[in-house]
């Protein structure tokens, strides 16, 4: 019995080691950071006057990058809610940015998934 359970299990061992390197190598891309982008945004809403002031000088004067998406950001149906959707490194540049504004403590920043063949610019 002990040399039937060897063998099993000396089967078992030669199948899942011809599978694990091909499970890892298709793992890889799943896990790379080109299928997350991040939202950048604030809720227009919640700014004072004065904050709200200085943010439209601000996005007069700042030299923002495009989105990934397109020209606008709808961030769902809130027309109120400013925001921006680009890739992780260059939206904690923005990020950054905001944050050190006036009215950059209500800056927020969330990963967003792509949608997988449907992007346009």
């Amino acid at each position: 019995m002990s040399q039937r359970l060897f063998s099993i299990l000396s089967m078992g061992a030669i199948a899942l080691g011809s599978i694990l390197p091909t499970s890892s190598a298709h793992a890889a891309p799943r896990t790379a950071q080109d299928d997350t982008l991040q939202i950048v945004m604030i809720d227009q809403t919640q700014l004072s006057a004065s904050q709200r002031s200085a943010f439209q000088r601000y996005l007069q004067t700042a030299s923002l990058p495009p989105t990934k998406i397109g020209k606008r950001c709808q961030y769902y149906g809130k027309p109120q809610v400013w925001c921006l959707i680009l890739d992780p490194a260059v939206a904690e540049k923005v990020y950054q940015q905001l944050s050190s504004q006036s009215f950059g403590s209500l800056a927020e920043m969330k990963p967003v998934r792509r949608l997988r063949g449907g992007e346009r610019s």
